[in-house]
């Protein structure tokens, strides 16, 4: 920390010899400094990390929409926390069902719309407590905060809003009666119709035939896979708990179509 102190003074003294030397204004001293020891001082300055108002001396203003902990290494050059939060958002399949960087499904909300705009405290509730449609993927406040990083680095910074909503297709149709009747009663599913199933003992299956759903390298759950998968669950995965389910080919059809993501409306 002494260090870090010490490379921040020289670098504020510096800064205002080169204005005293251009007739300019030395930049005001962050009022974070006050009551917190300066740390990535060369990464420039607080708020670039933590967000909040470096101006303001009043706590609840200076920590208001406040980053902490391993949220606060979003951009954070060499960041050990990143590369586990993208490891952690693809393995809990997050874009599956929404958009984050960029690239996803579009079942629910795009996270590249409402990360900035929230503070970590509501979208960790929003991790940690998930909604109804959502999987429940049993995450802590630490992991939630590792996941944040990601959102954040990866979100729009400047077109988001916190508020939004999610429109389903109207009406239903044959394939979703097919998913209730022979998945629903252990899975559930945003499909977009909205949300289907009721079951909690297997998986969550939103996206399911989608390029994001978690799946071993260079495998998706197509068609001949679900097929196989249905017909005899344990010759694919040795500790399979389901049992077999006899599908006929029509409603294997339609267990593809009602999971089958909407198309992508820009680049994916």
């Amino acid at each position: 920390m002494a260090v870090a102190r010490a490379v921040l003074t020289l670098t504020l003294t510096l800064a205002l010899a080169a204005g005293l030397a251009t007739g300019a204004e030395a930049p005001p001293r962050a009022a974070c400094l006050d009551c917190h020891e300066p740390h990535y001082a060369a990464c420039g300055s607080c708020i670039e990390c933590h967000r909040g108002d470096e101006r303001a001396r009043r706590a609840d203003l200076a920590h208001h929409r406040l980053l902490g902990g391993a949220a606060a290494t979003w951009m954070l050059p060499g960041s050990p926390v990143l590369p586990r939060a993208v490891a952690l958002r693809d393995s809990l399949g997050c874009r599956r069902c929404h958009v984050s960087g960029g690239k996803g499904e579009r079942l629910a909300i795009s996270l590249d719309t409402v990360a900035w705009p929230r503070t970590q405290d509501e979208l960790r509730s929003a991790l940690v407590n998930p909604a109804a449609a959502m999987p429940s993927f049993g995450l802590g406040a630490a992991s939630a905060d590792t996941l944040i990083a990601v959102l954040l680095r990866d979100a729009d910074r400047y077109g988001g809003s916190p508020r939004y909503q999610v429109r389903f297709r109207a009406g239903s149709d044959d394939s979703l009666r097919v998913f209730a009747r022979l998945c629903g009663g252990c899975h559930q599913a945003l499909t977009p119709d909205g949300p289907q199933g009721i079951g909690t003992a297997g998986p969550n299956l939103s996206g399911l035939p989608g390029a994001f759903y978690p799946a071993p390298p260079d495998s998706t759950w197509d068609r001949a896979r679900l097929e196989r998968w249905l017909r005899n669950p344990r010759a694919q995965r040795a500790h399979a708990t389901m049992l077999p389910v006899a599908v006929k080919p029509a409603e294997l059809d339609a267990l593809l179509e009602a999971l089958a993501p909407p198309p992508p409306t820009g680049d994916r």
